[in-house]
Formats: structure tokens, C-alpha cells, sequence
């Protein structure tokens, strides 16, 4: 009976350990929140200090601390200068260059890209009339005016004529034994503008042919 009583006093003491343990833990650790709690502050309040000594004496360059209050002059001045150049450049567009007087119709100038004044997306293909990203009509871009003025008028011989191929003589026949013929190979499902039947390329969001929004 007495060796029951030892076990069990010695398993309550472990347990009153053990208990006593994860609060120490726990305690430590509140203590410890406090006074990350208090160092924020003391932080935040030496900020307001120096915001307050900046606001007092950014024009006095006598002040025991101007260098630091000039360079945080000379930091905003940059902030305001980048900030504007945000804006130039967000309110860019592209630069369209104007067909010169009286060669308006002239077959020989054709647009050398299309450009969506909304977005600002670019497009080689000159047959597209409205933007694949965000639905917009496109814009025709002609070359420089100075290749616009110099460009060739194209005749219709230009375009009808064709030049003379001589055949290239006939290969030799050689016997290739008959080999079976592979299955065709079943091509990815393209996808289609349903308003007007146009083929959209695949990163498309709207058709580049009526400008409908691609399902």
C-alpha cells in the first residue's frame, strides 16, 4: 500500500510540474507581447517626434539635424518628379502618323499596323478591325510621312503580271515499296467568334473581326 502511495504522489508532482511548466510558458510569453507592444510604441512616437522637428525646421538650415531634414527634402522632390512621370506615361497613346495630303486612296499606302487607342495593344495583322484584348476598334497606322510621300504608285501590271518559271526537269522515278498510310491526326479545336463565325486566336477576348465578346 505504501509503495501505490509513492506512485501515485509521485505522478501527481509530475503532473503539477508539467502544469506549472506550460503556464510559466504561457505567462512568459504575455510578458514578452507587452513589451513588443510598448516598443511599437516608443517607435511610433519617436516618428512623430522627428515628423514634428522636420515640420518645424525643414527651412531652417541652421537646425542641428538639416542634413537629415535635407535629404528628406531632396527624397519627396524625387517622389513628385516619379509620380508625374507615372501619369506622362499612363497617359501615353500610341503616335499615329497622317497620310499626306492628296494621296489619300493611293494603293501604294497601306497601313503598317493597326493600334487600339484604348489600351494601346498593337497589331501586325492590317485585316484585323477590332481589338482581341478589350473590344475597342482599331486604328490604321501608316508609315512615317516621308515614306508615305516617296512609296511607288502600284499599276495593275504590278499585280497581274506574272514572271516566267522555267520547269525544273522531272526527278528520276525509283520504285518505293508501299508503306500502310498513317491516320489523320486530329487537330485541336479552334475557337470561334459565334456572332460573326471568325477564327479567334486562343489568348483572345474579343473577336478581331465584330468586336463580340469571345465565349
Amino acid at each position: 500500500m505504501e509503495f501505490i502511495d509513492k506512485i501515485s504522489a509521485g505522478l501527481t508532482n509530475a503532473g503539477r510540474t508539467v502544469s506549472q511548466s506550460a503556464k510559466n510558458f504561457s505567462d512568459t510569453n504575455k510578458l514578452r507581447n507587452e513589451i513588443s507592444t510598448e516598443k511599437r510604441n516608443i517607435q511610433q512616437k519617436y516618428a512623430e517626434i522627428g515628423q514634428l522637428y522636420y515640420e518645424k525646421f525643414n527651412n531652417d538650415p541652421g537646425c542641428d539635424f538639416f542634413p537629415e531634414v535635407d535629404a528628406i527634402l531632396t527624397s519627396m522632390r524625387h517622389i513628385e518628379a516619379l509620380e508625374a512621370e507615372i501619369q506622362e506615361v499612363q497617359n501615353r497613346r500610341p503616335e499615329l502618323v497622317t497620310v499626306p495630303e492628296g494621296r489619300m486612296g493611293d494603293p501604294s499606302i497601306r497601313p503598317s499596323a493597326m493600334v487600339c487607342m484604348q489600351c494601346g495593344q498593337s497589331y501586325d495583322d492590317t485585316s484585323m478591325t477590332f481589338c482581341s484584348n478589350c473590344g475597342q476598334k482599331l486604328t490604321a497606322q501608316y508609315p512615317t510621312a516621308a515614306a508615305a510621300t516617296l512609296a511607288p504608285s502600284q499599276t495593275a501590271a504590278d499585280v497581274t503580271s506574272t514572271p516566267t518559271v522555267t520547269p525544273a526537269p522531272a526527278p528520276e522515278s525509283h520504285a518505293v515499296p508501299d508503306t500502310p498510310a498513317e491516320p489523320p491526326k486530329a487537330e485541336p479545336a479552334k475557337r470561334v467568334c459565334l456572332n460573326c463565325g471568325c477564327v479567334a486566336a486562343d489568348d483572345s477576348v474579343f473577336c478581331a473581326q465584330c468586336g463580340t465578346k469571345l465565349v
